[in-house]
């Protein structure tokens, strides 16, 4: 006789599949206060956050911060922007390589950031390593994207939730340089300063002994076929 899972059993297990990777799942995710802009990059090639001026929270910019894959279980979502996020220190390297008359692509190497919690505690910080700009030039700026390709998980209260190699930061841009977008310049080319917009999304893996959502359902699934199998034989 074949055994059929309910439905909604089935589809449990297959949103857990479908959003689980080994280093890659989304985190955290972040959409940077009110106040902008958000980030900028000055004249040097320094890009980081910028401070909002809110005083009462240590981080540069208030957010609201959402919790997904393994640690949506094991914390509440922070719904209003009273948490803060910093990011500082990463640097331009190398010239800008353009596509066409459009599109530059920048790489940075450096940086850190910092997340905390409403009452100012350290959640999560951690070091970049190579990152890189896709820009739109001119226009709205709109579909530009700021990504490390590795980074590692230094400290903060969700530490021991994260695998501290596996660290991905990945920033969506909007309304660059109110938008009038990026801008390439000068002999040799150079990516001139801007301002923008900006929402976060943290990706990394589970640490030791934290189950990944997909093991959870697994887990499940096997308690739930010993009972199928247990009633089948009473």
């Amino acid at each position: 006789m074949k055994l059929n899972l309910p439905r909604a059993l089935a589809a449990v297990l297959f949103c857990a599949l479908l959003g689980s990777s080994v280093n890659g799942q989304t985190i955290i995710k972040l959409s940077l206060g009110e106040t902008g802009p958000d980030l900028a990059m000055n004249s040097s090639g320094l890009l980081g956050t910028v401070s909002d001026g809110d005083a009462s929270t240590t981080g540069d910019q208030n957010t609201a911060v959402e919790y997904t894959a393994f640690l949506d279980s094991l914390f509440a979502d922070i719904n209003t922007d009273i948490a803060s996020f910093s990011l500082a220190g990463l640097q331009t390297t190398g010239t800008p390589t353009t596509i066409g008359s459009s599109v530059v692509v920048q790489d940075f190497f450096g940086g850190t950031f910092n997340l905390y919690d409403p009452s100012n505690i350290l959640l999560l910080s951690g070091n970049l390593q190579d990152s890189t700009l896709t820009g739109v030039i001119g226009n709205t700026g709109t579909g530009s994207i700021f990504t490390t390709k590795v980074g590692t998980f230094t400290s903060g209260t969700l530490l021991p939730q994260v695998e501290k190699e596996s660290l991905n930061l990945s920033i969506a841009l909007s309304n660059v340089n109110n938008g009038n977008g990026f801008v390439v310049s000068g002999q040799p080319s150079a990516l001139q300063a801007f301002t923008s917009d900006a929402a976060v999304n943290i990706t990394g893996a589970a640490g030791v002994g934290v189950p990944e959502p997909t093991s959870i359902v697994i887990t499940l699934l096997g308690a739930m076929g010993f009972g199928f199998i247990g009633r089948r034989r009473a």
